[in-house]
């Protein structure tokens, strides 16, 4: 009796074993695709941060400069290029710099205003999630092709370094 006991036990402690080990092996794939997720976000708002502050200092350094006489809005391509060269993104993204004349407060009908007319500089950075496509155990981990983050700054055209 007593060893069918310590048998029966020892069947049972087996049996705890193995549900243990599929429960592992189905949360495993889960416990991974969240991951990949959490690593994709933290780097995404690492590289945002990092953006903003890049942004705002090109924008005010070099974006508010008149480099001649023709260049209406801003210089664009200096922007970037500081941007490109102090964040080093090499294959994680790609940056675009874009520069919009804003009159928000004219009046379609005035034909002259003393509201000043301010440049709208927007900088966008896509950011390229890795991997871009993962499947294990029939859990898939396929995030958008870019994730997109954007900077907008609006500065006075006529006042170096004055930002509105």
């Amino acid at each position: 009796m007593r060893q069918n006991m310590w048998c029966s036990a020892k069947v049972w402690v087996h049996q705890v074993d193995a549900q243990m080990s599929i429960e592992l092996a189905v949360l495993m794939p889960v416990v991974l695709v969240m991951s990949l997720l959490v690593f994709n976000l933290a780097r995404y708002l690492g590289l945002g941060m990092k953006f903003s502050a890049e942004c705002s200092h090109a924008i005010v350094n070099l974006g508010t400069t008149q480099t001649s006489t023709i260049q209406q809005l801003g210089n664009p391509t200096a922007v970037k290029q500081a941007i490109e060269k102090n964040m080093q993104l090499n294959d994680l993204g790609e940056i675009e710099v874009q520069v919009h004349e804003r009159n928000h407060f004219i009046a379609e009908t005035t034909t002259f205003s003393f509201l000043p007319k301010v440049h709208e500089y927007i900088c966008t950075l896509r950011i390229k999630p890795w991997p871009s496509h993962f499947v294990i155990a029939g859990v898939s981990f396929s995030p958008p092709p870019f994730m997109v983050y954007e900077y907008r700054l609006f500065v006075d055209p006529y006042r170096s370094g004055v930002v509105v």
